[in-house]
């Protein structure tokens, strides 16, 4: 059973159509790589199959249960915070709260700590932690240091980790090598 189906899936954005009757599965175990000029819809493609964008016409199938994660080709302007709590937002409401667990516990504020590990604990969210922990140890990020204040490539490879903290049965990479170094590549 496919993970991900496109089914005659029509997106344009004004003008001619930047997708156009387009077929396509994903099958578990698969490696597809999306090949085109600049403009030709690579990452709108991408954006479609991420359930970012919804088509015009046609159909997206995503198997249910399937994580889709998606790193975008740009670095979001907007992104702040530690890298732990960047990495740990891949993770929704939950991360959100790993990530104020552990604030709370750099500045001593037990009240904080207590407040969220009540609520990480009812959402059975240490298992999520340990998988934050991992991501950020296999990527050799600095959990502490500010996001704003690291170099492009560093950037790039917290929004890898982002995306990886989701277990994802689709990651999807835009340009996944712009910016990184070649250890980060590898």
């Amino acid at each position: 059973m496919p993970l991900l189906q496109f089914q005659r899936v029509d997106f344009g954005v004004g003008g001619p159509l930047l997708l156009d009757h387009v077929d396509l599965t994903i099958e578990p175990g698969e490696r597809v790589c999306i090949v085109g000029r600049n403009g030709a819809g690579k990452s709108t493609l991408m954006r479609l199959m991420a359930g970012e964008l919804k088509p015009d016409d046609g159909e997206v199938r995503v198997q249910a249960g399937v994580v889709v994660a998606r790193m975008a080709q740009e670095v979001p302007q907007d992104t702040q915070g530690s890298v732990l709590a960047v990495v740990a937002e891949g993770l929704g409401d939950l991360g959100a709260l790993l990530a104020r667990y552990h604030h709370a516990v750099q500045a001593g504020d037990m009240a904080a700590m207590t407040a969220a590990q009540t609520q990480i604990e009812a959402g059975d969210g240490w298992d999520l932690d340990r998988r934050v922990q991992q991501v950020l140890e296999r990527l050799e990020l600095p959990e502490d240091a500010e996001f704003a204040a690291l170099s492009g490539g560093m950037k790039r490879r917290v929004l890898l980790a982002q995306a990886l903290v989701r277990a994802p049965d689709i990651l999807l990479l835009d340009e996944p090598t712009n910016h990184l170094d070649v250890e980060a590549i590898t």
